[in-house]
């Protein structure tokens, strides 16, 4: 074991642990006894090493990783995991630290740099779109020389996508057309249509003299070039609701994320 120097000036070991842990100076008496004391260098140099040694072995061992601290301000990690991070932030400053300043980063970080955006008109039309089938509730009878008319409800198809629509009435009279949608993939969940724009779009043929046009040229044109009637969202349920709905033909346009889900022919008559 080391002897402590026994010179009347030598300093004591807090004064040179904490030189050696934190930088604090020694008195002026102190300093000039270890420039001329050999063994009190000593004593300093061990506390450095120790010191070394233990922030090597030991100095943050029991914290996340960067890694793991990166997923939690991400909002990766699994309940559990959260829950050890966040019991450990109450006690570490240093990764307290480090999760501000990886959430301030976060904040400041565009993805899509502003010469890199397109304008919604594009995007919207580099967008995929699908036009839904009709499936039939029920085979209808039809006599010969006669055209079928869709009744409602109607059930339309769009990939894996169902949607179901009605008409109803409000309290007033009005008309109200209901739409529901559901995943025919169960690995696929509804909610994350919440908030999705559905639009329905007038077919303005009342401006189209009788054979001017083909029907389904207009059908798949005319909504574009117009506002659309009405505008709703997709509920957390996945429902939509369109009211009031005047009598007349539409298309009914729901812009998901992906793609774009094309509803024509939609006739509404007085019953």
């Amino acid at each position: 074991m080391m002897k402590n120097c026994s010179h009347i000036m030598a300093p004591e070991d807090d004064a040179l642990l904490s030189l050696a842990l934190d930088d604090v100076p020694l008195s002026t008496e102190a300093a000039c006894h270890l420039a001329g004391c050999a063994q009190c260098r000593e004593r300093l140099e061990r506390y450095r090493q120790t010191n070394n040694f233990l922030l090597n072995s030991l100095y943050r061992s029991q914290c996340p990783d960067a890694t793991t601290l990166n997923l939690f301000c991400a909002h990766y990690l699994s309940p559990d995991e959260v829950m050890n991070v966040t019991e450990h932030l109450a006690f570490c400053p240093l990764c307290a630290q480090d999760v501000h300043e990886i959430r301030r980063v976060l904040q400041s970080f565009e993805a899509f740099p502003a010469e890199s955006r397109q304008p919604l008109g594009v995007l919207r039309r580099a967008a995929e779109r699908i036009v839904a089938t009709l499936v039939p509730w029920q085979p209808q009878l039809v006599t010969r020389g006669e055209v079928a008319e869709t009744p409602w409800p109607r059930q339309y198809r769009a990939g894996t996508l169902n949607i179901s629509l009605h008409l109803s009435r409000a309290s007033n009279g009005d008309l109200m057309m209901l739409g529901l949608f559901s995943c025919a993939d169960p690995d696929e969940s509804i909610e994350a249509f919440e908030g999705v724009d559905a639009h329905l779009y007038p077919i303005l043929n009342h401006l189209q003299e009788p054979g001017d046009i083909q029907p389904e040229i207009m059908l798949s044109t005319s909504w574009e070039k117009e506002p659309p009637l009405i505008s709703t969202k997709i509920d957390d349920l996945g429902n939509i609701v369109f009211k009031p709905v005047p009598v007349g033909s539409y298309t009914l346009v729901v812009q998901l994320p992906e793609n774009e889900v094309v509803i024509e022919g939609l006739k509404i008559e007085r019953s």
